[in-house]
């Protein structure tokens, strides 16, 4: 619930997560929402300062950029392996999370492309990528989840069409230049206009909200 609501934005950056509050409001002890935030610090998603508590993390600039990097680098193989195994089912489920990326609805684009993703990281048959796409989900979540005032999803759906169109035809070539594309466009996006936001700042002190 927590994480959902971090992605989502509800709890924006900044927010502190003050124990005995949010653990009476879910109805579970402090020791079990302490596990949570555990959890969710090792994902990035909150940030522990000591002496001043726990609030939810703002992601740094650099952190979005390793992120596209690393996929930049992991995604040609994962497309590649799923090429491989691509079944007319497949071919279905992903034209239609290109579908939904039309939606004007924010958290159904991110969805969508989360899905589509997802798919083709489950089609390598390689444990090891299979494994690495939730964490990776998490973090590209958090970052779509700030598109609707960067832009970054404005030309989502064309990325994706393409990445598409060399999968049916088994063009690895035009594959990899779709996944590298996509992965480029959206980093310099940010890269571009994310140090002149919040993205990339912890609290220096206690925000208004934490009391």
């Amino acid at each position: 619930m927590l994480r959902s609501k971090i992605l989502s934005e509800e709890l924006p950056p900044g927010t502190r997560l003050v124990e005995a509050t949010y653990a009476k409001h879910l109805g579970i002890s402090q020791g079990t929402f302490r596990e949570a935030l555990a959890r969710l610090e090792h994902e990035g998603l909150v940030i522990s300062i000591p002496r001043r508590g726990t609030y939810v993390a703002a992601l740094p600039v650099d952190t979005v950029n390793q992120l596209y990097e690393l996929r930049e680098l992991v995604e040609p193989l994962a497309v590649r392996l799923a090429m491989k195994n691509l079944k007319k089912d497949d071919v279905d489920y992903l034209e239609h999370q290109i579908g939904r990326l039309a939606s004007r609805v924010t958290s159904e684009r991110v969805d969508a492309d989360m899905a589509f993703h997802r798919r083709l990281y489950e089609l390598t048959g390689f444990p090891p990528l299979q494994n690495m796409w939730p964490q990776i989900e998490v973090l590209t979540r958090k970052i779509l989840s700030m598109a609707r005032r960067l832009g970054s999803v404005e030309n989502t759906q064309h990325n994706h069409q393409s990445i598409m169109r060399a999968l049916v035809k088994g063009d690895e070539e035009a594959l990899e230049r779709a996944i590298r594309a996509h992965m480029q466009q959206t980093t310099a996006l940010f890269e571009g206009r994310a140090r002149a936001d919040d993205i990339g700042k912890q609290p220096a002190q206690p925000p208004r909200n934490a009391q």
